[in-house]
């Protein structure tokens, strides 16, 4: 129990010490992290919305466009928040600050380091998914609260796992330009192809096939139907939350040995 205790109170320091830097550059980070989803929401809500007034849903389910695109826009601002924090941020971190050397000086094992990288992404992650919502809330998206705010714990899984994929990114990184391989074939196809704008079903086959390698697919299909206020498939929800651990799982599993290896080899 000592030991589970002092763990937590490890990984709350790594997390504490981003909540304070955070805070003495708020502005410049709600400007990417909130401004920017909140721009596509705005612009795909009402320009598109205007054109296409009902989308229908994979279970054949009518809605407002503006409630459909709502949910893939809460997930595109947690994956990219997430993302960021574990790749760049978190690069720079370990290579030019030397935070993570620092910080493993201490007690901290590298255990508690990650996973409070992991909890900070995770927090980050929501505070833009929480900006969205209300938003969208005020616009009209989301046909009660109770939805809106049911959905947030699918989005905080969601950047837990989004957040473990760019820590996978940071422990193969040698350089900051191999961060154009994780935006450009990882984040950027996630933002384009797992149904953040329209079904999956849109696409030809072979491209519905590459969309279930993405976290956003699985978060997708469980996160839209709570925020429209349809019924959920108890099956397919397990299914997909079993995959979406599962690729946590796998990724911060390799992510932890490969900077195990990079750090102390």
């Amino acid at each position: 129990m000592n030991t589970l205790v002092m763990a937590i109170k490890a990984i709350y320091a790594v997390w504490r010490r981003h909540v304070m830097t955070y805070f003495k550059m708020i502005w410049p980070v709600m400007a990417n992290n909130v401004a920017n989803p909140l721009l596509y929401l705005f612009s795909f809500g009402f320009g598109l919305g205007a054109v296409i007034p009902v989308m229908t849903d994979t279970s054949g389910y009518e809605m407002p466009y503006l409630h459909y695109v709502l949910p893939g826009m809460m997930a595109y601002s947690v994956m990219f928040a997430a993302s960021f924090e574990t790749s760049v941020s978190a690069y720079a971190r370990m290579t030019m600050q030397m935070n993570w050397n620092a910080i493993l000086s201490t007690p901290v094992s590298l255990h508690e380091l990650l996973l409070g990288e992991l909890a900070w992404a995770t927090t980050k992650a929501m505070l833009a998914a929480v900006s969205v919502m209300i938003a969208g809330y005020a616009f009209g998206g989301i046909p009660s609260g109770w939805f809106g705010l049911t959905n947030l714990i699918v989005m905080l899984g969601g950047a837990f796992v989004f957040a473990s994929f760019g820590l996978l990114s940071t422990s193969l990184a040698k350089g900051f330009e191999h961060f154009n391989y994780f935006f450009t074939f990882w984040v950027t196809p996630m933002f384009m192809f797992s149904g953040v704008f329209f079904p999956v079903e849109r696409f030809p086959e072979s491209v519905q096939y590459l969309t279930y390698i993405f976290p956003m697919t699985y978060v997708l299909d469980i996160a839209r139907p709570i925020s429209a206020g349809l019924p959920l498939d108890g099956v397919e929800v397990l299914k997909d939350v079993t995959v979406l651990v599962l690729m946590a799982v796998f990724a911060y599993s390799l992510a932890y040995r490969k900077i195990k290896q990079r750090l102390f080899t």
